[in-house]
């Protein structure tokens, strides 16, 4: 009579009186229902790792003026969602230790001591794309400042337009490239650049074919802050495995009494296999030689020698990094 009355009430009673198994599936499948609604992510880890044998002269601190040992590593993971709706967030958090020798670009030692707690949030939506990431976003004008909280990304009739702010220290920096006639240009700037003033720079690439691109750029900076306007014109020329480029600068120190060629930058890069070499050179005979070598397996050695005329922060270092 119970079951004939109310069927799902006879249903639930045998569950309860025998059906030991059938509350195992009923409960399972409640599961599965509930965690349907919930946002599957993409996560994704990946990290570098290395060791080197370094001599800066001190440069890096005072008492160690011979060959040293320094290691690093920095352990990324990401993690990506995107909505019904089109909106997409992703999350990354960067942890690292020890120091990395920048030695392909301002020889300086970089610590690797992020943490769990400096966390680099996106959202993008219909091509657009919000980043907040405490005192970690780079400045567009120059890397050297990293220290912006917020940048904001996106196209607007085929340009690609940035830019970031740094909400503590009430400064900014904004970026503009596209593509007019095949001549590819970038407008960058800031009101705090290395020297704390005004700067913006329009920069032009121009690829002719058969392995020549010509180059030009034109920098704008306080000069009441230290700044240093600079206009250049050069070239690079690939042929197979060899890449020669050459820069004419006009410093702007002085208005008026500087030319194009007062500085100048020469460089030949070849590569040879899973060998990448290269040699530069500029007016004042500073040199750079760099080569890596790839090793397979994401590992791969590296020697650098620069030689800083003028100046007693040369650098010597061999070494090897390690990608996964």
């Amino acid at each position: 009579m119970l079951n004939q009355g109310i069927p799902w009430l006879g249903i639930l009673f045998w569950i309860a009186t025998r059906g030991k198994n059938m509350k195992r599936i009923l409960l399972t499948t409640t599961s599965l229902v509930l965690a349907a609604g919930v946002a599957q992510a993409d996560v994704s880890f990946s990290g570098t790792a290395g060791v080197a044998l370094i001599d800066d002269n001190g440069a890096s601190d005072a008492t160690r003026v011979d060959m040293f040992f320094e290691s690093y590593y920095d352990f990324d993971i990401k993690a990506a969602a995107e909505s019904d709706n089109g909106v997409s967030v992703s999350v990354g958090f960067d942890m690292g230790a020890g120091n990395k020798i920048d030695y392909n670009d301002d020889d300086k030692l970089e610590a690797q001591g992020n943490t769990v707690g400096d966390a680099d949030v996106a959202v993008s939506y219909a091509g657009w794309t919000l980043t907040v990431d405490h005192g970690g976003i780079d400045n567009l004008f120059d890397d050297t400042d990293g220290t912006h909280d917020v940048k904001l990304s996106g196209t607007i009739a085929g340009w690609s337009v940035a830019t970031t702010t740094d909400e503590s220290a009430s400064t900014s920096s904004y970026s503009l490239s596209g593509n007019v006639g095949g001549v590819a240009l970038t407008l960058t700037g800031t009101d705090n650049d290395d020297n704390g003033g005004d700067a913006s720079k329009i920069a032009a690439s121009y690829a002719m074919g058969n392995g020549l691109t010509l180059t030009a750029s034109v920098e704008d900076e306080s000069l009441a802050s230290g700044g240093e306007d600079e206009s250049k014109l050069g070239f690079s020329y690939a042929m197979d495995n060899i890449t020669v480029g050459y820069t004419s600068i006009k410093p702007g120190t002085v208005a008026g009494s500087d030319s194009f060629g007062d500085e100048w930058d020469f460089s030949v890069k070849m590569t040879s296999g899973a060998l990448v070499a290269s040699f530069a050179i500029d007016e004042a005979d500073a040199t750079t030689v760099i080569a890596d070598y790839a090793l397979g397996g994401g590992a791969s050695a590296f020697a650098a020698m620069h030689d800083k005329a003028g100046t007693a922060s040369d650098l010597t270092t061999v070494g090897l990094n390690f990608a996964f």
